[in-house]
């Protein structure tokens, strides 16, 4: 196949033939574990030669680094670059190395020797991308801090993508209703999953209950990929009636299955509190999935990124109604009343409201039954609706917004503050938000004031149409001060998503 593309290697094979080098084969196949390693080794070269010569135009970079451990049980560093060509933001893999321990420390080492094998330069350096895990994280001892201490310029990100399943996570333990819940989740998985009898029945019962449609099957729960949980949560969601009933079936059966006594076990389980979490969870996993598959894309810049965490917050806060509730109520009322679950009529641990006698409407004791749920719906409401979302809310703005207090924030928030038009467009005077964001990117990044606010006077766009336009006017003479900046917001990771890939 080479031979077809390359006519100095097809000579060299048709004078192999000639000469019969291969006594018993007329032909040269190219795949001894040698000749692959070396094809191997020459196209690597090839194509690191490729991506350095477009990273020496770029001049500044981010290094994204992952660390796992393979089949073998030996530690694995990778090592992929972010940068910007022809106004296109790139992410490239460049290579993965063994390690013998993945401390902060020999962490530090092992990335300082990949930059000087791929002859790149540390100063050059604009963006740190890791996990949260405390060896590249840390403020003390982690690998972050330590290339901080080579170059103060490559400001550290957090994967958002991992920073959104870390808020879900929080979100899942905001209380009792919910962690039980997604206990229960699991183990209804795992119960129709380890037996090829109880799967046959579920498929059967489905069929039976929804003939002509697709059999769905139960999805198990992600335990790092959070955002994924939606699959789990919609699968359940639509075929929870033929749980509901094969769970019945295997109680009453006759002889008694060996699994009855854990399917009534998981049926008393499945009750009104479980089917209202069920409703509650689906919507905002729902959400938080595609937001979650947004940050993952490879071509993702941080202006992006921003408005993809503000729409999560901004469709959590529109959930957080009244109105919203009372739909999620009735959904799992109805979905109750058609499985044979009871409703309950009075709120959790609280008794049946008797009427207060007049003469001791104004004491203490009436005081104390003021503060008793008028409903059902008003309890699960304000108990476990209202606080689940609220973690989530708070989660997320303490996690990708911060207390605005650390350099790395500062920066990232002035470089943002260049993408909004509201800054800088139709004012005769910057407010001073405008002017402290571009005091903090001048006296870090180096750069004129007064040369950089007239540029955005100019010339504004979104993150994306400003590089698209720099690209196809010349920007660099027209706009150098702005180019530089949108170079570097646009070098600086998202997420780590390319450099996990790469262990796939």
């Amino acid at each position: 196949m080479f031979s077809q593309y390359d006519s100095v290697l097809k000579l060299h094979l048709d004078s192999v033939k000639e000469k019969k080098v291969c006594k018993k084969k007329s032909w040269v196949s190219l795949l001894s574990n040698r000749t692959q390693n070396d094809l191997i080794k020459a196209l690597a070269t090839f194509t690191r030669t490729e991506i350095r010569k477009e990273m020496e135009e770029a001049k500044i970079y981010s290094i994204l680094v992952d660390e796992t451990t393979d089949v073998s049980h030996c530690e694995q560093v990778s090592f992929v670059v972010r940068y910007v060509s022809e106004m296109d933001v790139k992410e490239h893999f460049l290579q993965v190395c063994n390690v013998s321990t993945t401390t902060g420390e020999e962490m530090e080492k092992t990335v300082l020797d990949l930059l000087q094998m791929n002859d790149l330069q540390i100063e050059n350096m604009r963006g740190q991308g890791y996990d949260g895990a405390a060896n590249m994280s840390g403020q003390y001892k982690g690998l972050q801090t330590r290339i901080l201490q080579h170059n103060a310029k490559a400001l550290y990100v957090h994967c958002y993508a991992h920073c959104l399943n870390l808020v879900l996570v929080e979100s899942a333990k905001s209380s009792l209703h919910f962690i039980t819940f997604f206990n229960l989740v699991e183990k209804l998985y795992v119960f129709f999953a380890a037996s090829s009898k109880r799967h046959t029945a579920f498929v059967k019962c489905q069929q039976d209950l929804h003939p002509g449609e697709r059999v769905i099957q139960l999805q198990k729960l992600s335990d790092t990929r959070w955002a994924c949980r939606e699959k789990a949560l919609k699968a359940l969601n639509k075929v929870m009636d033929a749980v509901v009933k094969v769970l019945t079936d295997l109680t009453v059966q006759e002889p008694p299955d060996t699994a009855a006594g854990d399917a009534r076990m998981y049926l008393n389980a499945i009750n009104f509190e479980f089917l209202l979490c069920l409703a509650i969870a689906t919507p905002v996993f729902d959400v938080t999935a595609l937001a979650s598959d947004a940050l993952q894309n490879q071509g993702i810049d941080l202006s992006t990124a921003y408005s993809v965490v503000g729409g999560v917050m901004d469709t959590l806060s529109n959930l957080r109604t009244e109105e919203q509730f009372s739909k999620l109520f009735k959904n799992a009322t109805e979905k109750a009343e058609a499985s044979g679950i009871s409703i309950p009529t009075v709120p959790p641990g609280q008794k049946r409201q008797r009427k207060v006698p007049a003469k001791y409407k104004h004491s203490s004791t009436a005081a104390t039954e003021s503060h008793s749920f008028k409903s059902v719906e008003e309890y699960y409401r304000v108990k476990m609706y209202y606080p689940f979302l609220d973690v989530l809310s708070q989660e997320l703005h303490r996690r990708f917004k911060g207390d605005g207090k650390t350099q790395s924030f500062k920066v990232l928030s002035a470089l943002h503050s260049l993408t909004k038009a509201s800054n800088w467009v139709g004012k005769d005077v910057m407010g001073p938000d405008s002017t402290e964001a571009i005091h903090t990117l001048c006296e870090f990044y180096g750069g004129e004031e007064e040369k950089l606010k007239t540029e955005l006077r100019v010339f504004h766009a979104s993150l994306t149409g400003i590089l698209t336009t720099l690209r196809d006017n010349s920007g660099h003479d027209i706009f150098p001060a702005l180019e530089e900046m949108m170079r570097i917001y646009a070098t600086i990771p998202v997420s780590t998503a390319t450099v996990e890939r790469s262990f796939s």
